[in-house]
């Protein structure tokens, strides 16, 4: 299916709700993050290149008003697809009816105080769109289902909407999960990560959160397609034609300087195409045109010329323009240019966001400074994922940390899955971080 080359009638109405008053909510700060970076990649040419008026977000909403008016002003102007997302809380009363608590949610009367889902619900079924997308980011407690008292979830069928594609961030009797100290919420870090593949369907999409979120070891999402194929791609500009395989269609090179009308993915391939037949000025060109239009990768290659120019200055502002649209590669390489120059706070910040979206490079650079910094709980935490994603920089110094700490069996073995032959010393040296760099 063949992206809607007309986005003018599609609605999205983002609702994050990251504090709470009932002390019975644990505050989820993630979810102003989750709502925010969304709404980036929606309205980012390289995105779904909505225009900002068609994006409503509202984030920490404290009367269910604000999120009916959002809901019901989206679902009554799309007439091409319709996207309703919530993070935060959600809560099942006994009779097992669902809620979507807000700030000032009472956790013993969520129905006086929080969205009922079957009003939203309505909402949704009286849309005109074409084409419903609902995505739930709900943590659920478990006293929550143990009210319900049938082995079939009313959850479940409350959200079996005629003409929507639905995707819950975990099973019905399986808490959502927010990491502490991570910018996103497990399921929308992964949501996010996948979309920055360009051409995926709402299939491919949801495939590629449950490996993510399956590989991590958090709670798998569930999806339902009632009467809507799930070949619309969300998250790929009107004018990228996704191929059958997933691979993306890139029209032949246009020798013109870029205008309203020029494809930014085609300005990347075309400076790719300079770039590996060693032209590095066209290439910059092409890309510096294609960056200029928003184009993430663009931004991300272009400041990697810069870089190793020695124009560091320029290249902090490509990276950080690109980082901040959630371009993971750019992250990781804006926070190895912030730590060449000592900003260090703001190097493990972008390493973390980096980490947190699956780069194996920022998990082991990120467990460098944490190991450096003495917090080495958590420097062991992020070795491990990325030695067990393969990176063997991290299983050598895992090893190290590991019989440092007494737990030889397991030294050896991520020693021996490192590469090394001999036996490993008590003096063995740590490795430093690694230049991350690569283009998209």
């Amino acid at each position: 299916m063949t992206p809607d080359p007309d986005r003018s009638e599609w609605r999205a109405a983002l609702i994050g709700v990251s504090r709470y008053i009932d002390p019975e909510f644990p505050d989820i700060p993630a979810a102003g993050n989750n709502v925010a970076d969304l709404a980036r990649l929606l309205t980012a040419p390289s995105g779904s290149a909505l225009a900002k008026s068609q994006c409503d977000v509202r984030t920490d909403p404290e009367h269910n008003t604000e999120v009916g008016t959002a809901v019901a002003s989206a679902a009554r102007e799309a007439k091409g697809v319709l996207l309703v997302y919530f993070a935060g809380h959600g809560v099942v009363d006994r009779r097992g009816r669902l809620y979507l608590a807000l700030t000032g949610t009472s956790r013993d009367h969520p129905e006086w105080s929080s969205v009922p889902f079957a009003t939203m619900r309505d909402e949704i079924i009286a849309s005109p769109a074409r084409t419903r997308i609902l995505i739930l980011d709900c943590c659920f407690s478990g006293r929550a289902f143990e009210a319900m008292g049938t082995p079939s979830s009313l959850i479940d069928g409350q959200i079996d909407i005629q003409g929507t594609y639905t995707i819950a961030s975990s099973a019905k009797n399986e808490p959502s999960i927010a990491p502490e100290g991570h910018r996103h919420t497990a399921f929308t870090a992964a949501l996010l990560s996948a979309a920055t593949t360009t051409g995926l369907t709402l299939d491919q999409l949801y495939q590629k959160i449950d490996q993510t979120l399956h590989r991590d070891g958090y709670p798998r999402p569930q999806r339902r397609s009632v009467n809507v194929a799930g070949e619309l791609c969300l998250f790929t500009p009107p004018d990228v034609r996704p191929l059958s395989s997933g691979d993306v269609s890139i029209a032949p090179i246009i020798e013109r300087p870029a205008g309203p009308g020029i494809d930014v993915d085609m300005l990347f391939e075309c400076g790719r195409r300079f770039a590996d037949q060693g032209d590095l000025r066209q290439a910059e060109s092409v890309w510096r045109q294609a960056a200029s239009q928003g184009h993430t990768g663009a931004m991300n290659n272009l400041a990697n010329l810069l870089h190793g120019r020695g124009q560091a200055r320029q290249a902090h502002v490509w990276y950080g323009e690109a980082a901040e649209r959630g371009n993971v590669d750019a992250m990781g390489n804006l926070a190895i240019l912030l730590h060449q120059i000592q900003q260090l706070r703001d190097a493990e910040l972008w390493w973390r966001r980096a980490a947190e979206a699956g780069n194996t490079d920022a998990m082991y650079n990120l467990a460098i400074m944490l190991d450096k910094s003495r917090h080495l709980d958590e420097a062991l935490t992020w070795y491990q994922r990325a030695a067990e994603a393969d990176h063997t920089d991290a299983m050598h110094n895992l090893a190290i940390r590991l019989r440092y700490r007494g737990q030889i069996s397991e030294a050896t073995t991520w020693w021996q899955r490192a590469g090394h032959q001999r036996a490993q010393r008590t003096n063995e040296k740590l490795r430093g971080p690694v230049s991350q760099r690569q283009s998209q």
